[in-house]
């Protein structure tokens, strides 16, 4: 099976692999508050229209801000559950050390404490190596 690929723009491509029934989201780039929005909006289209709730989001070329955040959780994460039939999975490839910014910085870690309380019934876990998110991925969703 070819997988699909779509520019959103030139800092976001979304490749459906139908083998493996993932949407994967690479920003290449960096992104305002506008961009990041826009591209969030055109994964989930697209992820609607293919039917996909096996999502890899690849942020690593992304600086991580408290306002992005909030405008995930609050705002972007709230349209899905009218719009998927089954539970996301979601994997969050993310930098080295970003990981531990989220769990250390008491700004980022009370973020992230609210996704975690706000997702259900939605799953999501960050990454630093793409096989492991594969693997979680390609698990059962319960």
């Amino acid at each position: 099976m070819t997988p699909h690929n779509t520019v959103v723009a030139d800092h976001l491509r979304l490749t459906y692999r139908p083998d493996l029934e993932v949407l994967i989201a690479r920003w290449s780039r960096p992104v305002t508050l506008e961009e990041l929005q826009v591209g969030y909006r055109a994964l989930a289209d697209e992820a609607e229209q293919r039917k996909a709730v096996r999502w890899l989001l690849d942020t690593r070329a992304l600086e991580i801000s408290a306002e992005a955040g909030r405008w995930v959780n609050d705002s972007f994460y709230p349209t899905l559950a009218s719009r998927f039939d089954r539970p996301l999975r979601m994997a969050y490839m993310v930098p080295p050390g970003s990981k531990y910014r989220l769990q250390t910085e008491t700004e980022m870690a009370d973020l992230l404490a609210r996704f975690q309380e706000t997702m259900f019934p939605y799953q999501f876990q960050l990454f630093d190596q793409e096989g492991d998110a594969h693997c979680w991925l390609a698990a059962p969703i319960s």
